[in-house]
């Protein structure tokens, strides 16, 4: 597989079909991860004296204090209670919006592979992944069952071992999560690889699964190795987004070292205002990275399913696609 051709032929897609930027927005793929960043408040902790102290602070952070401790218990429970549902619905909401723009993804960079085509719209893609739209949710939450069954069986013996031989055995266990890590990426290549089978070969979920496992593991090598180069890729964009982001939170940390509780408020707006202009710029980053990173999967398993001549069982033919 030619890494190079891979990767300029899905910039040149994502940049041509700005409409898979949308899709990439949606899909919100968590294929990377985000650095934490911390601030010691220490030695003299300005901050919690002055919240013991009860000094420098305006008089409504007193009266803020008094009425969250004149609120009764029970209200504390209902609002963890409704926080909990939101937070599930939110979750739902979020699979399934993410499912449609893995899908419009996927069937956009198969769509804009076509030389002759012109630039995709959102009704075009949208009509030609309804297919496979709920074939691919049913694939998802299959997999992330498959996904929960297995760490927990994994994790038992493993902290039955680490009980059993008081911590010492955990140290013992080092290469073995060491050794995970190559696992965990070879699941994600299998995982994407599924996605893309079932909408490019129109396949039912289980068959899907097998195809993929077909060709990813007859081609593992070249999978990890564009894996590897898309996670270099997000890291680097990452990391070059976070530093305005650090930048704008000096502001506020500076502020929070301070003895007066006017400059962290200030500073806490500033913060504030910086990242509320910078969010927009993040999300569209990151969308592009998104509709980049799976649109070079998608042509590299194209590019490499060649050389699995196996007809996949359960295949059906794929329906007519719409172009108006």
């Amino acid at each position: 597989m030619n890494y190079t051709d891979i990767l300029k032929k899905a910039w040149n897609i994502v940049w041509k079909h700005k409409i898979l930027w949308l899709f990439g927005l949606l899909a919100g793929s968590a294929i990377g991860s985000g650095q934490g960043f911390s601030y010691n408040f220490s030695s003299p902790n300005r901050m919690q004296q002055h919240w013991q102290n009860g000094q420098n602070f305006p008089d409504m952070f007193g009266r803020a204090s008094g009425f969250l401790h004149s609120v009764p218990v029970f209200a504390w429970v209902l609002l963890a209670g409704a926080v909990m549902v939101a937070v599930l619905l939110f979750s739902l909401i979020a699979f399934f919006v993410g499912q449609y723009g893995t899908a419009g993804l996927i069937k956009g960079s198969a769509l804009a592979d076509d030389p002759q085509i012109g630039k995709l719209s959102l009704g075009e893609v949208h009509r030609a992944l309804k297919p496979y739209y709920w074939r691919l949710v049913l694939l998802r939450l299959l997999l992330v069952f498959v996904s929960i069954m297995a760490a927990g069986l994994l994790s038992l013996p493993l902290v039955i071992f680490i009980i059993g031989t008081l911590g010492v055995g955990l140290c013992c266990l080092i290469p073995f999560f060491i050794l995970l890590i190559p696992v965990a990426w070879a699941a994600n290549v299998l995982v994407h690889n599924a996605s893309i089978a079932l909408i490019d070969e129109n396949l039912d979920a289980i068959e899907a699964v097998k195809r993929a496992w077909q060709v990813t593991v007859r081609n593992i090598g070249p999978f990890l190795v564009l894996h590897l180069i898309l996670m270099l890729i997000r890291f680097i964009s990452v990391l070059v987004l976070s530093a305005p982001l650090i930048a704008a939170a000096l502001p506020l940390l500076i502020a929070l070292r301070a003895s007066s509780a006017a400059w962290a408020l200030a500073g806490g707006a500033l913060f504030g205002l910086l990242a509320m202009v910078y969010l927009p710029l993040f999300l569209l980053v990151v969308s592009v990275l998104n509709a980049y990173d799976l649109t070079a999967r998608a042509l590299a398993f194209r590019d490499l399913k060649d050389k699995v001549r196996v007809l996949p069982l359960g295949a059906q033919p794929l329906p007519p696609q719409e172009t108006e």
